[in-house]
């Protein structure tokens, strides 16, 4: 096998079948996929045990022990060259598993590679996808897909995060690892988002104020090294007029290409980020992925330690 796909569940039967059953029809590269699950009562664990292969393999933790330390569970027993995570609420689409192992394999320097994430249901489902800026300037990878030493080697998730806030974590750890961080061009994952459309439900204000916590977790971890530099200073000064001041705001989750066949959301990333260099689109122009987050060397917090898994 050359990719792992780890998929954590609990309850939710037929968001993971279609999970499944996309990843199968929609990826070449000889995959496994490991699913740990959190004590399921809805026919879940039912189902798994009928198609439990060498292609599919069940973990049966029984309780919810927090999405990291779930991951990281199966991240350990991996030897593939490549591994994926994966939400049980994911489809995956466009073939989006084998571009982003075609982009690994083509690039030493890339350590992972950004699955470009579209809503279909829940608020967010006007954007043309997904992933916002950290406040220490690094665009995050929802769902990714990176060499598994690059994984091994940074730690897997850190479990002080618990649910929220893994991934965010995850993309800062590899960025200031050494290694570079990009995004598939294409739609590589559909994501049935399971939170109702009203703003003001207590589901949706659960998640918020979770969020707002691991925020302030990942401030805390990496806020030492959000000084601002003359460059990045200048990129969020500039958009932050054009946003305001133009009425760019507006038309921040358009589809429509603007400017070197980028949309709105692609160069609010590229001013926003830190890392990610104003002539991108010109460097990525016939690639299958854009958006590379670099991190120099003297940038590079040396004070950052990681526990390998």
């Amino acid at each position: 096998m050359k990719l792992s796909v780890v998929i954590g569940t609990c309850n939710r039967l037929d968001l993971l079948k279609k999970a499944i059953t996309s990843i199968f029809a929609q990826t070449n590269t000889p995959v496994q996929v490991y699913i740990t699950d959190a004590g399921s009562t809805d026919g879940t664990i039912e189902y798994l045990k009928s198609i439990a292969s060498e292609k599919v393999i069940p973990i049966f933790v029984g309780e919810k022990i927090g999405q990291a330390r779930a991951y990281n569970q199966v991240f350990k027993i991996i030897d593939t060259p490549y591994v994926c995570w994966l939400s049980d609420d994911n489809v995956v689409v466009n073939k989006g598993l084998d571009i982003a192992v075609e982009i690994l394999e083509k690039n030493p320097e890339i350590g992972m590679v950004g699955l470009k994430v579209r809503d279909q249901q829940g608020p967010f489902v006007d954007a043309p996808y997904i992933g916002g800026v950290s406040a220490v300037g690094v665009l995050n990878v929802n769902q990714g897909l990176l060499r598994t030493k690059v994984l091994k080697e940074v730690g897997g998730f850190c479990e002080k995060f618990r649910d929220y806030g893994i991934d965010p974590d995850l993309t800062t750890k590899v960025l200031f690892a050494g290694y570079d961080i990009v995004y598939t061009k294409k739609i590589a994952i559909h994501h049935y988002r399971n939170w109702g459309l009203d703003k003001n439900s207590p589901e949706y204000q659960q998640i918020m104020e979770k969020q707002e916590k691991y925020k302030e977790m990942y401030l805390e971890k990496y806020g030492e090294y959000a000084k601002e530099d003359l460059l990045w200073k200048l990129k969020t000064s500039t958009w932050l007029f054009m946003r305001r001041g133009l009425g760019v705001q507006k038309k921040l989750n358009s589809s429509d290409p603007v400017f070197l066949d980028l949309v709105i959301r692609d160069w609010h990333n590229i001013m926003s980020s830190r890392y990610i260099s104003l002539v991108d689109p010109i460097l990525t122009k016939d690639k299958p992925y854009y958006l590379v987050q670099h991190c120099p060397t003297y940038l590079r917090p040396k004070s950052l330690k990681f526990e390998p898994l």
